[in-house]
């Protein structure tokens, strides 16, 4: 299967067999021995480090959780969608959620500078509270949402412009 994560398109293969997950990653072999599973949540061992990973799906993005961190992928479903793209530029960032969620904090305010790294907003999801951190520097040019909003994943919360 071919993803797509930051305008990378990343091939993935994977194997189940009991609880071994075997794989690859643009052919970097990979192995986990899934230690429990209960609906979207994995306990994983991987390289002696057990790993929680919560993972979900919608009709055109993949959406993994894994030690706090989030990822996005996009499905791609034929070779347009790789040339065409999905991504924002380099110079714009628009923080989404990882899924569908409760905003309980945002951290920055229109105007506001920011580095890359920071945590611009909290979001619960899942009984589980996670940190958006951006991926550059520059200035919150919106932040389209407060504290308490209800949000899908599809919805643009913060963007921030390079300067």
């Amino acid at each position: 299967m071919k993803l797509k994560r930051n305008n990378e398109v990343i091939e993935l293969e994977s194997r189940l067999s009991d609880n071994l997950l075997t794989g690859s990653v643009n052919e970097n072999n990979i192995e986990f021995t899934i230690l429990s599973s209960d609906d979207n949540i994995l306990k994983l061992l991987h390289n002696n480090e057990i790993k929680e990973a919560i993972y979900t799906e919608d009709k055109d993005k993949y959406y993994v959780q894994i030690d706090g961190k989030q990822y996005i992928f996009n499905k791609v479903e034929d070779e347009e969608d790789v040339i065409a793209g999905v991504g924002e530029s380099e110079d714009i960032e628009n923080i989404i959620p990882p899924m569908p969620g409760t905003i309980i904090k945002v951290n920055v305010a229109e105007g506001d500078e920011v580095k890359e790294g920071d945590a611009v907003i909290v979001v619960e999801a899942m009984k589980m509270e996670t940190n958006l951190y951006t991926r550059i520097s520059g200035k919150v040019t919106k932040v389209n949402v407060k504290e308490g909003d209800r949000v899908d994943s599809d919805v643009i919360l913060v963007v921030i412009e390079k300067e």
